[in-house]
């Protein structure tokens, strides 16, 4: 038996799913005999033999901006049941079950989403970061970037709608409300968000906006500079104009 989680798009509108169990933050059924849980920010875990085939019919016309194949992104793990250790819950991506309860499955199921959602906001952070990571080393070694004004003012415009579009989203990555209706299941969501790093990777994630900042900076200090720059050329060719016109006024009086 395995559990693998998809995210698949954007959003789902859950809404427009049937679900099995009434719970605000998700949507659970059966198909064959795998188990679903849909999440709205577009995860999909499968608990069973991990096939997403069966459920992407129901699920086509209830996503929003869905992803090419090859952007899906994807985590899996192994099934164990009849556990009898308590103190073994997750180890070498292998989930150990007493029994498949429902409502546990649904608890792992929201760290493994916000995980597969964290992966999405920690890729668009890092290829954010390789595209601009030049501006410094080569401020440092030339005195001055290269990229024209449109050019740097299109970069702070894409930084700035990643930094607003993944903290709009940060609250997909909070203690979903599930707990508060239900925290006998609270041990099993945080055993598995403890495994999954997902607290570490987000501090990290932090320290990668606080790069951004001071690269946002260094954008801002180019434009404000070359702007002055071109301020004080224009003060000169003025001062330069009103020279040209005294002496053809007033030493060679030509006009």
């Amino acid at each position: 038996m395995e559990c693998k989680a998809y995210l698949i798009s954007d959003s789902i509108d859950i809404k427009a799913l049937p679900s099995e169990l009434k719970l605000k933050e998700t949507c659970f059924f059966r198909v064959e005999d795998n188990i679903y849980v849909i999440f709205p920010y577009g995860v999909v875990v499968c608990w069973g033999d991990g096939n997403l085939a069966p459920v992407l019919f129901l699920l086509q016309p209830h996503l929003k901006a869905p992803f090419d194949q090859s952007k899906v992104i994807f985590d899996e793990f192994a099934i164990e049941t009849d556990n009898n250790d308590s103190s073994k819950f997750v180890f070498d991506d292998t989930i150990y079950l007493k029994e498949m309860d429902e409502l546990i499955l649904v608890a792992i199921s929201h760290s493994l989403a916000q995980s597969l959602r964290l992966i999405k906001f920690e890729d668009a952070t890092i290829e954010s970061i390789s595209n601009i990571i030049h501006i410094p080393q080569t401020l440092a070694k030339h005195g001055k970037i290269k990229e024209t004004k449109k050019e740097i003012s299109k970069m702070q415009g894409h930084l700035y709608s990643l930094k607003s579009m993944i903290r709009l989203e940060y609250s997909v990555l909070d203690k979903p409300e599930f707990f508060w209706e239900y925290p006998e299941y609270d041990e099993y969501y945080d055993r598995m968000t403890n495994y999954l790093e997902i607290n570490q990777r987000l501090s990290i994630l932090d320290k990668k906006f606080d790069t951004i900042d001071e690269i946002l900076a260094i954008l801002s200090d180019e434009l404000n500079h070359r702007h002055s720059s071109n301020l004080e050329w224009i003060i000169i060719i003025l001062i330069l104009f009103e020279i040209v016109i005294f002496f053809i006024q007033d030493v060679f009086k030509i006009i």
